[in-house]
């Protein structure tokens, strides 16, 4: 059973479903679930294009955390900033998280070609196990 687990959430759909399998989950285990969104821009960075960024995640954080004590599931957050899968990974190592659960949307190849999605990044370098919802 899984004793710490992080949930890497962007407010997408696919995010969505992962909140609610981690969520599952936590109750089952009788464990906290640790929420992290990680605030970036993809214009030049400048401090308001993060600001709002971070303001975005804060919001939709304080939603899960609504959602977890309708659930009895205490849902920690935080919201970090910079490379997103670099950050989840970070997060994990940090809180000594033993299940990562991420969303996974689905892409065009040529999409997926043109860069790897942050999923496949957690993946590929992540320190304990990883559950994909997609």
């Amino acid at each position: 059973m899984f004793n710490h687990i992080l949930l890497a959430y962007d407010a997408t759909e696919a995010s969505d479903l992962a909140f609610e399998r981690a969520l599952a989950l936590a109750q089952e285990a009788h464990a906290p679930l640790h929420v992290v969104a990680v605030a970036w821009s993809a214009e030049v960075e400048t401090h308001a294009s993060l600001d709002l960024a971070r303001a975005r995640c804060w919001e939709s954080l304080q939603l899960l955390r609504r959602r977890g004590a309708d659930a009895q599931v205490p849902v920690d957050v935080e919201v970090l900033e910079g490379d997103c899968s670099t950050q989840i990974v970070a997060a994990a190592d940090r809180l000594g998280a033993d299940l990562l659960v991420i969303g996974h949307r689905r892409r065009s190849l040529l999409s997926r070609l043109a860069e790897a999605s942050v999923a496949k990044r957690v993946i590929d370098h992540a320190h304990c196990s990883v559950m994909v919802a997609c």
